[in-house]
């Protein structure tokens, strides 16, 4: 099983749309394919599912029973427990999808005030915050007999998408034809190398075996240049 993040911490590159085309271009390939969607905009559960569905998904109050990522981890939003059962959505005979939420979002506040206790040790309950993407990966991964799962998050630089990325093996970067995304990407590969540090020195050695912890590789796989039209049209000028 191989876990690919899609990633750059500029938005509007095209990272959603690519994430959605590759998973149905591998699943017709006969490759079991897992969607996670880890994007608080769950921009690409919409793409998957209607109006209709996205109503019925999201619908009410966040609770545990709710099948998307948010209502799998509110038991640790909440207090209350650790990580909920969730049942991916199938798409097809070799396509699945783990819907995303804008609830999300509550997760990200949890999560940076768990990352030092995670780091120092000791605290399973700041263990299991920190793990609680890896761990909703593995079991839906398992229901869905997923090969490769393909994780879309967000645009930032942030604790949710460092728990989110902390679970990839491989990290994949779509650029925009563009400066700022040069740039963005210049940000994106130290935070990535801190991380993977950080986790793999301080924290994975202090997790107990009887909570599953990713490895952290996150290896930088490449990028991928989205939207290349842009630059074919003429620079824009001042004109004095």
């Amino acid at each position: 099983m191989i876990t690919l993040a899609l990633f750059n911490n500029k938005g509007g590159v095209g990272k959603t749309t690519l994430a959605y085309h590759l998973a149905h271009m591998v699943s017709r390939m006969g490759i079991n394919v897992l969607a996670v969607d880890l994007d608080p905009q769950a921009n690409l559960t919409a793409h998957f599912l209607d109006e209709d569905q996205l109503d019925d998904l999201w619908d009410g109050e966040v609770t545990a029973s709710r099948q998307t990522v948010a209502g799998a981890v509110f038991p640790i939003v909440d207090g209350i427990g650790d990580i909920a059962t969730l049942t991916p959505i199938a798409i097809s005979d070799s396509l699945a999808l783990v819907p995303g939420d804008l609830a999300l979002s509550s997760f990200e506040e949890r999560l940076a005030q768990e990352w030092p206790s995670t780091l120092a040790g000791g605290n399973n309950a700041a263990i299991r915050t920190t793990t609680a993407f890896h761990r909703i990966i593995l079991q839906t991964a398992a229901s869905s007999g997923a090969d490769l799962i393909l994780i879309d998050v967000g645009p930032n630089l942030g604790a949710l998408n460092r728990s989110a990325l902390l679970a990839a093996d491989q990290v994949l970067v779509p650029l925009s034809a563009d400066l700022f995304s040069v740039q963005g990407l210049r940000n994106l590969g130290p935070a990535l190398r801190r991380w993977r540090s950080d986790w793999q020195s301080l924290a994975r050695p202090r997790v107990p075996p009887s909570i599953s912890s990713p490895a952290g590789v996150m290896n930088p796989l490449g990028y991928v240049v989205m939207q290349p039209s842009m630059r074919l049209d003429p620079m824009p000028r001042r004109v004095s």
